[in-house]
């Protein structure tokens, strides 16, 4: 397939997401004085997956996510904490972890000296752009699209087609997505009539939610012949 465009999902696919998230945690605790870091951070990052699976399915904003992740966190330790200062907190550092995941920069540099690459992520505005912007990739990607900005969130085909729109509504299967998420990927992408490869490198039960699948990302330029 001769492909003209390449999206890619940003945390825990270009962005180490769980490195950055647990610096995060541990910065937070530190500033708001809340024992046993080590236990914390397992425990908010089950709690905002969760959080965020509802928000794929239009159970909540992305403003009641924000801080109803750390009511509930508060609410879990026991502890009188203001669940909007630790988003504040949490938000400022987890902005400034920029970490890659193993491959990403390599697979940026050499993706773009061929095609146009752009990341699509659910994040939130703020801190997707200050993570990008610190990052090694952004002289390799054209543009980042984040749903808080679009208006909608992957999965919705909204979300995709007003990417697309702002592209140039290049023909749909000459697109395609790298993302690690069955759910909003995957499934959103397929929906929107994109070509779709899953990033699984924890491996994975094969499945008919995608088009083709990568243990690590240096696979990636063979799915698309390069």
């Amino acid at each position: 397939m001769n492909y003209r465009v390449i999206l890619m999902d940003a945390d825990d696919t270009l962005f180490d997401f769980r490195r950055a998230e647990d610096a995060a945690i541990r910065r937070l605790c530190e500033l708001h004085r809340i024992p046993d870091a080590d236990a914390v951070v397992p425990l908010y990052s089950r709690i905002n997956l969760a959080q965020w699976k509802r928000l794929e399915q239009g159970e909540i904003t992305q403003s009641e996510l924000r801080v109803e992740r750390f009511a509930e966190l508060s609410c879990a330790l026991g502890l009188p904490l203001d669940p909007d200062a630790l988003n504040r907190d949490y938000s400022r550092a987890l902005g400034e972890g920029a970490f890659l995941r193993d491959g990403a920069l390599s697979l940026c540099r050499t993706l773009s000296e061929s095609l146009p690459l752009y990341i699509v992520t659910n994040g939130i505005l703020e801190i997707q752009t200050n993570r990008f912007n610190r990052s090694e990739l952004r002289p390799y990607i054209r543009e980042m699209f984040v749903s808080q900005e679009i208006g909608y969130s992957k999965p919705r085909r909204e979300y995709f087609d007003e990417v697309l729109r702002r592209i140039g509504n290049p023909p749909r299967e000459r697109v395609i997505l790298l993302g690690d998420s069955l759910s909003s990927d995957m499934r959103g992408g397929r929906a929107a009539g994109i070509t779709t490869c899953w990033y699984c490198p924890d491996g994975g039960t094969p499945t008919s939610d995608c088009d083709f699948s990568i243990s690590h990302l240096s696979e990636f330029p063979s799915v698309i012949g390069l």
